[in-house]
């Protein structure tokens, strides 16, 4: 056990090296292959969410004041936080399936609360100084805005220039191209460089595809029926696109490894073709032709996450036309099985797919456009879910995010109303219902949304596509 033990250390602290200056934007050491084997409950994560990539795992770990590693489950997404590890690496066992990591002691900024010793000749005190600020709760700030081209539409945030400050990457939808707004430090951005995609871009993932370690770009154009790939060079700027046809009008884009080969797949919903496209990464960032599964009428949006617990993602998609969501589960090795179909309210949109009442099982969560609210779908435990339960929001919920905002380990939901120009934030109560909605301004049509700590305080900020306005707004936490 002695002699493990020392092993075990010597693995840490040898990819704490070797990894930590790739790794340096995330603050955090990488053991792959390994998981913690608690024995106790102290042991036991705090969190657990769905994250769509090991990055974002991370830096929900580095949001959280209190996180001192983290587990990333490659099949499922699931993102597990843990509090204080450091007696347990001794005790870490074998699963291919997981990734494992540790913050580095001392990296954090803001700091983790310091201990300091002072000394005089006759005695020796210690204080404790928590030198995180003060939470505010839900309370933003008014927006900045940037300006993006015509059109802003899809939205992703993420570090594509490998400086630790996650930036903002922008459809814009009526100038057939995509914005990349660099990060300068405290939460402000850059002008936008933009780079061509097809006609009418609509939505927008950043992943790295070819196993590079850089995040590239991938694109849905809604009135050129294909996705382009944009290769990431290595300092944040792109190749000029490769195209791969899909169905008729491609309207969302994840990308996530569905067939347990360690390559990111892409899906997309074909808005104009009722079903869901899959095309397979080849193992170099380029992609088969798709392959097409029926859905319902018009879907806009998709999920890719583990709903059953089998360890295979399956694909969840909510159809305008319909007024339901579909489930299509994963048969091992990306294919699916046909859809199974839940109501949900008129004209279902936006989906997140996350544990909101904290039972280990993934939840649906949908805008429904057209009833002006949101539904919570609950999962009953092998992949099937309960009727929904709805919360008011503003007029037109066109997207949801689903994120823990206000630091007390539940996830709460947020929405951007398109009509009413602004964003709804309605807390977790604590065991999946949630409060009435408190909404924050922004431009003309906010279209799209996403959460991500972009100024490194620890506190989630809300960034937002004002279509209406041709900008971002960017709404920092107070």
């Amino acid at each position: 056990m002695a002699s493990r033990r020392i092993c075990l250390w010597l693995l840490f602290v040898i990819i704490t090296y070797s990894v930590g200056e790739d790794t340096r934007s995330i603050l955090m050491s990488l053991i792959t292959d390994l998981k913690f084997q608690c024995a106790n409950t102290t042991c036991l994560p705090f969190v657990h969410i769905i994250t769509s990539t090991i990055m974002k795992c991370q830096m929900a770990c580095l949001a959280e004041t209190y996180c001192r590693a983290a587990s990333f489950h490659q099949s499922t997404s699931n993102c597990e936080l843990f509090i204080d590890m450091s007696d347990e690496i001794a005790h870490m066992m074998t699963d291919t399936d997981i990734t494992t990591m540790i913050v580095i002691a001392g990296t954090r900024f803001p700091p983790e609360p310091t201990t300091t010793t002072t000394s005089t000749s006759t005695t020796t005190s210690t204080t404790t100084t928590s030198t995180m600020p003060a939470q505010c709760n839900t309370t933003y700030r008014a927006q900045t805005t940037y300006a993006t081209s015509t059109g802003p539409f899809g939205l992703t945030v993420v570090d594509v220039n490998n400086d630790s400050k996650p930036d903002i990457i922008v459809t814009n939808v009526n100038s057939n191209n995509v914005g990349v707004l660099l990060n300068t430090g405290n939460g402000t951005f850059a002008a936008q460089t933009t780079y061509s995609t097809g006609a009418k871009p609509d939505s927008v993932a950043v992943v790295d595809i070819n196993n590079d370690r850089n995040p590239d770009i991938i694109v849905t154009n809604l009135n050129s029926n294909y996705v382009s790939v944009l290769l990431n060079i290595g300092n944040g700027t792109f190749t000029a696109q490769t195209t791969y046809s899909t169905g008729a009008g491609p309207y969302d884009v994840e990308v996530v490894d569905v067939n347990n080969d360690s390559k990111p797949d892409i899906i997309v919903p074909n808005s104009g073709s009722s079903n869901v496209g899959v095309l397979f990464n080849t193992g170099n960032g380029t992609f088969t032709s798709q392959t097409t599964y029926l859905t319902g009428t018009t879907p806009f949006s998709v999920a890719v996450v583990d709903v059953n617990n089998d360890n295979k993602p399956d694909i969840i998609v909510p159809n305008s036309g319909s007024n339901n969501v579909s489930v299509l589960l994963n048969m091992g090795n990306g294919t699916f099985t046909s859809q199974t179909t839940y109501l949900t309210g008129s004209g279902p949109y936006g989906v997140s797919v996350v544990d909101v009442n904290n039972d280990n099982k993934p939840d649906i969560i949908v805008a429904n456009s057209g009833s002006n609210n949101v539904g919570v779908l609950l999962n009953k435990g092998n992949g099937t879910f309960s009727t929904q339960t709805t919360y008011s929001t503003g007029s037109l919920p066109l997207n949801v995010v689903v994120v823990d905002v206000n630091n007390d380990g539940k996830p709460d939901i947020i929405t951007g109303n398109y009509n009413s120009n602004n964003v709804s934030v309605l807390l977790n109560a604590g065991n999946g219902t949630f409060t009435t909605q408190a909404t924050y301004s922004t431009s003309t049509n906010p279209r799209n949304v996403v959460v991500v700590d972009v100024n490194n305080d620890n506190k989630p900020d809300i960034i937002v596509t004002n279509q209406g306005s041709s900008n971002v707004g960017v709404l920092l936490a107070c």
